[in-house]
C-alpha cells in the first residue's frame, strides 16, 4: 500500500520547525547511506544534537496522531527518523533502503515534506512499483507512505529547497498486504459505526477485523 496524506501537519507548527532548522547545522548525507547507496546521494541531513532531537520529536509527535497514519504504520519501533535537506542540483539516485537499521527490520518507509511546493522546484519522490514508476511532490504537511521493498529516488532539486522529514519503521503487521487488509477493514468498521451505531454489520465487521490483527500480529 502506498499512501499519501495530506496536511498531516498544521502550518504553525510547520512554520515553528522551519525556523529552527534555519538555525542549525545539517552534514553530509552521505553519513547514513548505504556502501550501495552513498555514491548516488547527494543531499544534507540534519546534525544531531539537543535542539535537533527537540524538532524531531515535535515533528514525530504531531505525525503519528494525524488520522490514518497510526493505522497505516501500525509501528513496533521506529529504526530511525531524520530530517533532510535538498538544495540545487542535489538529488538521491535509485535505491533501495537498507532492510535493518541499527538492527531493526524496516518494513514501512516515509516522506513528510516540510516545504511549501511553491519554495522548491523539481524534488520529486518518485517509486519504482509493479506498475511502473510513479511520482509525488509533497507538499509542506504532507506525506507519502510506502513499503520499504520498493526502489525510490529523489529528482533532482532544480530551484529552491527541499525539506523533509524522512523515517523507517518496523510493523507490528510485517507482510504489507495483511497490512492493508487490515487498513480498509477498520475504516469500514468506523465507516459502519458512523452511519448505523452498534449495528449487527458493525459487530460483524469488528470481530473479523479484531480476530485478523490478532492473528496476523508480529510479536
Amino acid at each position: 500500500m502506498i499512501l499519501h496524506l495530506q496536511q498531516v501537519i498544521d502550518s504553525d507548527t510547520l512554520q515553528a520547525v522551519r525556523d529552527k532548522l534555519a538555525t542549525l547545522t545539517f552534514t553530509d548525507g552521505k553519513l547514513t547511506a548505504g556502501w550501495a547507496a552513498k555514491p548516488l546521494k547527494q543531499n544534507q541531513q540534519l546534525g544531531s544534537g539537543k535542539a535537533a532531537d527537540a524538532v524531531l520529536e515535535l515533528l514525530l509527535k504531531r505525525f503519528r496522531s494525524a488520522a490514518g497514519v497510526e493505522a497505516a504504520l501500525r509501528p513496533k519501533q521506529f529504526a530511525r527518523v531524520m530530517i533532510n535537506r535538498y538544495q540545487q542540483g542535489e538529488f538521491y539516485g535509485m535505491h533501495m533502503d537498507d532492510a535493518l537499521m541499527a538492527g531493526i527490520r524496516t518494513d514501512i518507509s516515509f516522506t513528510l515534506g516540510l516545504t511549501s511546493l511553491a519554495d522548491y522546484e523539481g524534488g520529486a519522490l518518485t517509486i519504482d512499483d509493479s506498475s511502473g514508476q510513479r511520482s509525488w511532490r509533497l507538499d509542506a504537511g504532507d506525506v507519502l507512505i510506502y513499503p520499504s521493498h520498493f526502489l525510490h529516488q529523489v529528482e533532482p532539486v532544480t530551484a529552491g529547497e527541499r525539506l523533509a522529514m524522512v523515517g523507517w519503521v518496523q510493523s507490528l503487521v510485517r507482510d504489507p498486504q495483511q497490512r492493508e487488509i487490515l487498513f480498509d477493514l477498520q475504516a469500514a468498521v468506523k465507516a459502519e459505526h458512523q452511519a448505523n451505531g452498534h449495528s449487527e454489520q458493525f459487530f460483524r465487521l469488528s470481530k473479523s477485523y479484531q480476530n485478523l490483527l490478532r492473528r496476523w500480529l508480529d510479536d
